[in-house]
């Protein structure tokens, strides 16, 4: 077929190939369904040359019975074999499915923005299509123009002359027709993925738009993309429509210029009158094919189109074979010499961090903005990959354990928290079917939560809307702790958890931390409020992508006790031992102050 014109990849080629099994059974359907085509020509020609000169009734009969029968198998025949093709576009969208998600879950993770963002979704879409419609069948019906040529050529060489110098017109036409639209096509393409990314975009941050003002700004960028897809698409189309209607005009001529000939060669006594009505309908029926493949072009030009951009996105992002997993981990956490940068981006935001937490460890993460807090928690987590170092949970490396035991081993909570359409509990239980209860509400007791979900309206049943609606931003970020928490996870990385918190809020949130830790967790916490910072064993203060300091709580605090006045008298006098101890917002930010970085906590 014409869509494997391109070089496929492995795994487009292993979605295809039931294409290439089907095509023996489909040949021969269509052999049998192209043969059937020619009954209706006999028929004009017997009925012409043989019933209407000897006014045999029976004759007529038995010819209109055989052409009934003719005329119901090549229905059946053809319904079969586009039933067969539909099948084989179905399969192939479920074959690559999954495939396709993967690439969307981690495209982005791991090289950066995705090229037309959901683009590849469409693309399957567009070869199914291709695939279960006239377009491949017509390709398969090209092989027979030279029989109905030959045929044409038995009842007169002349007709057969004819004929194939309109299949030549017709070719010429085709040819000129993909040589023209291809460049078009792929502008058309090209647009209207930019157009569905700009939309998406406006859906996201349509609060955001409205807020400052920026609908007009936003409307000019849609004006810009729908005037640039219309010109492209306009023109692909005016070509393609101008061409398909040359051909069914071409068409229609040469059948008028086939009855034309075959009467002149009647005039002449070279031909049958017979002749001239078959001749001119076999004619048409030879021109078929290639008008039903110039028709389906566009489709077909598309179908091409998106199989080169599939193959792109699939040997960029080779398939991941699942490890065989370990048992859980139960001891450390090691990152060492972690080197790290946002993927496709060549700017370093970690450079060579190292340090180890112990079981039951909780550690704060302290830095001004864009000391490279998030990046860390992101490369912890396995959502970055590390440029350079390793980052080990009892000295294995994150990606020995399959994605769904990850699910039990790590449990994070995002800057931008984003929780999905569906339940409370399916967000809590991150929608593993089926659902545990006892588990859903375990987590949530644990981020102290329970309370708050029972009180909407449903309780763990309440639907959340797109974008969290229905919630507000601390809700939904105490759902999220919840979430992150959820069948005890040994490592819990938190990024700000506690950004939309009121005072119950960050309680509940130092509960968390203390119930991790008592269970033997690990817990690292992105923070610059200093109410989170009180519920941790150590803390690391960073700047520029890398540590600038590293201690417990005991150093913490030991560095941060004032030195004993000399004087009982004249001189200030010392704190108390629990004043000193305090973590005050006025001691995190002495502590954190080095004539490198001063670090930006806030209240």
């Amino acid at each position: 077929m014409t869509i494997f014109a391109i070089r496929l990849s492995p795994e487009l080629a292993a979605a295809l190939a039931p294409l290439k099994k089907a095509l023996v059974p489909v040949l021969a359907i269509s052999s049998i369904y192209n043969v059937l085509l020619l009954s209706g020509s006999f028929f004009m020609l017997l009925v012409y040359d043989d019933v209407l000169p000897s006014r045999s009734v029976p004759s007529l009969v038995s010819l209109l019975a055989l052409v009934i029968v003719a005329y119901g198998f090549q229905a059946l025949l053809d319904v079969t074999r586009g039933r067969i093709m539909v099948h084989l576009g179905s399969f192939f969208l479920k074959s690559v499915s999954n495939r396709v998600l993967d690439v969307i879950s981690r495209y982005e993770l791991s090289r950066g923005a995705m090229p037309q963002g959901t683009q590849i979704v469409r693309d399957v879409e567009t070869v199914r299509a291709y695939l279960s419609g006239p377009g491949p069948l017509a390709i398969l019906d090209l092989p027979w123009i030279l029989v109905y040529l030959l045929v044409l050529s038995v009842f007169h060489w002349s007709i057969g002359l004819l004929s194939l110098a309109g299949v030549g017109v017709l070719v010429a036409l085709m040819l000129v027709n993909n040589r023209i639209t291809a460049p078009l096509a792929q502008a058309t393409m090209r647009t209207s993925a930019s157009r569905y990314g700009l939309a998406e975009t406006t859906r996201r941050n349509a609060e955001t738009l409205k807020a400052l003002g920026m609908a007009s700004a936003r409307r000019q960028q849609w004006d810009v993309l729908e005037a640039e897809y219309l010109q492209a698409n306009d023109r692909f189309s005016y070509i393609s429509s101008t061409l398909s209607g040359l051909t069914k005009s071409f068409r229609m001529f040469l059948q008028s210029a086939t009855l034309a000939l075959g009467a002149f060669l009647v005039i002449e006594g070279s031909a049958t009158g017979g002749v001239i009505i078959a001749g001119s309908i076999l004619s048409a029926r030879a021109l078929a094919p290639v008008e039903q493949v110039i028709s389906n072009w566009k489709g077909m030009i598309a179908a091409r189109l998106a199989l080169a951009r599939m193959k792109e996105l699939f040997e960029a992002l080779p398939n991941r074979i699942e490890p065989l997993g370990l048992p859980q981990p139960q001891r450390d956490l090691e990152a060492k010499a972690v080197t790290a940068a946002p993927p496709g981006s060549q700017r370093i935001t970690l450079a060579e961090v190292s340090f180890t937490l112990s079981a039951g460890d909780a550690l704060a993460v302290v830095g001004r903005s864009g000391s490279g807090k998030t990046s860390l928690a992101r490369v912890l987590c396995g959502i970055w990959p590390a440029l350079r170092g390793s980052v080990r949970l009892d000295g294995a490396t994150l990606d020995q354990w399959p994605a769904d035991q990850i699910a039990d081993i790590v449990g994070y909570v995002p800057q931008a928290i984003e929780l999905f359409e569906g339940t409370i509990a399916q967000n809590i239980a991150r929608f593993r079917e089926p659902p545990d209860r006892d588990a859903i509400i375990q987590a949530a007791q644990a981020a102290d939560c329970h309370e708050l979900i029972v009180r909407l309206e449903g309780g763990y049943d309440y639907r959340i809307g797109p974008q969290g609606g229905g919630l507000s931003a601390g809700q939904q970020q105490r759902i999220a702790l919840a979430r992150a928490i959820y069948g005890n996870p040994f490592l819990v990385i938190l990024d700000e958890p506690n950004s939309n918190l009121d005072h119950e809020g960050e309680a509940a949130l130092g509960t968390a931390i203390k119930g991790i830790r008592e269970r033997g967790g690990i817990v690292i916490v992105v923070a610059h409020r200093p109410s989170v910072v009180a519920n941790v064993s150590h803390i690391m203060v960073m700047n520029g992508g890398r540590i600038e300091r590293f201690e417990t709580r005991a150093e913490f605090e030991k560095r941060m006790r004032p030195p004993r006045p000399l004087e009982k008298s004249g001189g200030p006098e010392a704190p108390s031992a629990g004043a000193r101890n305090h973590l005050t917002p006025s001691n995190i930010e002495a502590a954190t102050e080095s004539p490198a970085v001063v670090v930006e906590i806030k209240e």
